[in-house]
């Protein structure tokens, strides 16, 4: 082996340990960051040199390699996409419940029961104006109770509405940041650019289903909904629509340029409009359907009796009633509770038939062949079980999840016991390469002096 070979050697080797050095130094360095990806020098054994057979041409550093456990990477951002619809949807759905399972006086439930007894305190003595009074102030509580719930349901559906905004916009931001590092990575390969595309398809992964396709250079396509939203060379912007034609709304998702309505099934976007779109007018419908029937069952039964002054055909609640938005006692009752009928077409003053029956209508299976206060707590109930269902799934996805991090930072996660062990490696391998160099040099020298 010529000098000018062991030198080539020594220089080579010298080279590559450097670059490993300084690799396991930047992995140390970043061990307490969650978007690095531990990178490691692609060092080489080189050909031997002809003729010298054993004896290596040295260590060559071909690159940067960046640790990674690709099937972990894949499943953990569709499993993110599990996680953020259910850890949202039970965050909304508690909201919700707070609203209609409120255990207060002043619930809907303990309102309703107030309202039956006062029918009945007026049935024990039909002719007091005081408990006529009674009844006309407990069907007043009971119809703003409906209203406010109704309102305060809608009042958080305009709340959600910003954040489907702001995902969307989120969505955007990253799909544009996205197509920037792919122009980027075009150029050539860095594991930096890769480390934060990654930390923005994670960020992505959380907000909305995706599908991620890699080229061998490091750029991404993205899909969503069966649809590009991030190719090689554009970034698709979808953006919000929301119906306000009726008091409740209804969203939305598009893509601007072709009016494409993606499946949002995952992230914490699917989970929004899950409840936006679906379960707030679900449980305000079955809300109306509880104030229609009590408003109509009420005055079938008070219209058809007689009052103080012997009249009849009076409705206890507003006939306008469309549901529990405007469900409103009827305003000559509330001017005038005398109005309020107790007896029978065929019984005689101080008969109480009516007040009984209205009072009896809280047993009576006159909604959806349940009673009032069983609809309504079939409708809390409901709300429960399906936070319930959202909190299992949302602990389900947590462990999965933790077990595919688990997994991805084995490989790619940095331990710094073993970056430490390559470090005293490398730099015995660096000193090595450094006396090659300098018995070289020696070599070089004697030669020179024997001239």
């Amino acid at each position: 082996m010529s000098i000018s070979s062991l030198f080539e050697m020594g220089r080579r080797s010298l080279s590559g340990f450097q670059s490993a050095i300084d690799t396991t130094s930047n992995n140390i360095a970043n061990a307490n960051n969650e978007g690095y990806t531990r990178r490691r020098v692609d060092m080489r054994n080189l050909t031997s040199v002809s003729g010298f057979a054993g004896f290596g041409s040295g260590m060559d550093s071909n690159g940067l390699d960046r640790m990674r456990q690709k099937f972990a990477e894949l499943s953990l951002w569709r499993e993110n996409n599990n996680l953020g619809k259910y850890e949202k949807t039970e965050s909304l759905l508690k909201q919700i419940e707070s609203i209609f399972g409120d255990d207060s006086e002043g619930s809907l439930q303990n309102v309703m029961a107030e309202f039956w007894n006062s029918w009945n305190d007026l049935a024990s003595d039909p002719e007091s104006n005081s408990l006529r009074t009674l009844v006309k102030n407990k069907g007043q509580l009971l119809t703003n109770s409906f209203q406010n719930t109704y309102s305060r349901v809608v009042g958080l559906q305009r709340q959600i509405e910003p954040e489907i905004y702001e995902s969307v916009k989120v969505i955007n931001d990253i799909s544009t940041q996205l197509l920037d590092i792919n122009q980027q990575l075009r150029l050539g390969n860095s594991p930096d650019l890769m480390d934060r595309r990654d930390e923005l398809i994670t960020e992505l992964s959380k907000i909305i289903n995706i599908d991620v396709r890699e080229k061998e250079n490091g750029e991404v396509s993205v899909l969503t909904g069966g649809h590009i939203l991030i190719s090689e060379n554009k970034a698709n912007t979808i953006e919000v629509s929301i119906d306000r034609t009726n008091n409740i709304r209804t969203s939305a998702i598009k893509f601007k340029d072709s009016n494409y309505e993606p499946e949002i099934e995952g992230g914490s976007l699917a989970g929004v409009l899950d409840v936006f779109n679906d379960k707030i007018p679900n449980y305000l419908d079955q809300l109306d359907t509880l104030a229609d029937n009590l408003s109509s069952q009420v005055n079938a039964a008070h219209s058809a009796g007689y009052n103080l002054a012997g009249t009849t055909g009076v409705n206890f609640f507003s006939s306008n009633s469309t549901g529990a938005s405007n469900f409103t006692m009827n305003q000559a009752v509330v001017n005038n509770p005398t109005l309020i009928a107790t007896r029978g077409a065929t019984e005689g003053v101080g008969a109480n038939s009516v007040a009984e029956s209205i009072f009896s209508l809280q047993f009576d299976t006159i909604i959806a062949n349940e009673t009032p206060s069983d609809f309504y707590v079939s409708l809390v109930t409901e709300i429960g079980s399906e936070i319930d269902d959202a909190s299992f799934l949302r602990y389900s996805s947590e462990l999965i999840t933790q077990q595919l991090q688990n997994q991805k930072d084995q490989v790619s996660g940095v331990s710094l016991d073993e970056e430490m062990t390559k470090l005293v490696q490398y730099e015995q391998g660096y000193q090595a390469a450094a006396k090659i160099i300098q018995t070289v040099n020696d070599m070089i020298n004697t030669v020179l002096q024997l001239t």
